[in-house]
């Protein structure tokens, strides 16, 4: 039996959400999906972008000097992925050799890639895969600061701007992420002409507990998507596990107003700044698929916003894509938000049925 699940928010969660105006997220119940590589040997993703349609690109890890081409198709109805497979590549002999965010600016028809090793945001054209320009990224987040290859993993462009975030703590910020303590992450606005507009602090939640065949634990933001000018979601990537090692996927919501700019502070480890307001919104575990990216994808038929999520295969893992909604849409008014919440109400009765 399938059914429509939400996690985290009952029926009256959700329903309070949408009266409210807080988006809610929705998981449609399809669990992963196979992304297939094809001949194309495109590995390791772990930044998607949308850019129209069916099509979206992506970036991988493993120093392939490629923009990738995605084909994905969208239930409009249910939300789920149908087909799913990369189609082909743009060389783009500028990429770093470990890119890990991809953002799609329209407006130039141009893609902006975080790398982080080198700690750097460039853009690159989509028609020819040329090097157009690059971002001045404060000096906080210079390699040389950088701990354990957790720096520039999150990139998105959008309501407010380009924004950026590292994975877990600068070496000012202190220790990484324990089962005792979180890490503290700087999240980076950049407003549309790039220029520096705002940086937060941000906790990520502890490791759940430590584990015996692997000591690669740990607990950082792997991407951040805006849903306003003000409002991010951000998702945050655990691997822990007390009996056996697993990924554990966070959609957080925070709000940029509930928290202090850090801009100016050489370290938030000390305090003295207003950390930024988390609100838990979806949680799940995986075994063997990494989700370090994600991506809004098409409007849905009744009005919320598909949000895909992009798995990591490196080291034997599997290369997969997940499905999820977001309602209700920024624009939508109260009688638009009841008819979202009308309309899962139906489905997931039907579900119930199936």
């Amino acid at each position: 039996m399938r059914r429509a699940i939400v996690i985290t928010l009952g029926c009256w969660g959700l329903a309070a959400a949408v009266a409210s105006g807080q988006p809610a997220v929705i998981d449609p119940g399809q669990g992963s999906v196979s992304l297939s590589s094809g001949a194309t040997a495109a590995a390791e993703l772990s930044g998607i972008t949308h850019v129209g349609g069916s099509t979206y690109h992506a970036v991988g890890d493993n120093a392939a000097a490629t923009i990738w081409t995605l084909s994905l198709s969208i239930d409009p109805a249910t939300g789920w992925i149908g087909s799913a497979a990369v189609t082909g590549g743009i060389a783009a002999p500028g990429l770093g050799t470990d890119s890990e965010g991809i953002a799609y600016r329209a407006a130039s028809g141009t893609v902006f890639v975080s790398d982080e090793v080198a700690s750097t945001i460039n853009e690159f054209s989509l028609s020819t895969g040329g090097l157009v320009g690059s971002v001045g990224v404060p000096a906080i987040y210079a390699a040389a600061n950088v701990q354990s290859n957790m720096g520039l993993e999150s990139l998105a462009f959008g309501a407010g701007g380009l924004w950026t975030a590292n994975e877990e703590a600068l070496a000012p910020d202190g220790p990484l992420a324990t089962t005792t303590a979180g890490s503290w992450v700087r999240i980076q606005r950049f407003d549309e002409s790039l220029t520096t507009a705002g940086q937060w602090g941000y906790r990520t939640d502890p490791i759940t507990a430590l584990n015996p065949f692997i000591s690669a634990e740990r607990s950082g933001v792997v991407d951040i998507l805006p849903w306003t000018e003000t409002e991010l979601l951000v998702l945050e990537r655990e691997l822990g596990g007390a009996v056996v090692p697993q990924f554990r996927s966070r959609l957080y919501l925070v709000d940029t107003t509930s928290g202090s700019d850090v801009s100016a502070l050489p370290t938030i480890d000390a305090g003295g700044f207003t950390p930024l307001a988390k609100t838990l919104l979806w949680e799940r575990s995986f075994g063997l698929s990494n989700f370090e990216g994600m991506s809004y994808g098409p409007v849905l038929a009744d009005g919320s916003r598909s949000l895909l999520l992009i798995s990591d295969n490196g080291g034997g893992l599997n290369q997969d894509l997940y499905a999820l909604s977001v309602v209700p849409e920024p624009a939508l008014g109260l009688g638009g938000a009841a008819a979202v919440m009308a309309t899962w109400l139906i489905a997931r009765r039907r579900s119930r049925l199936a």
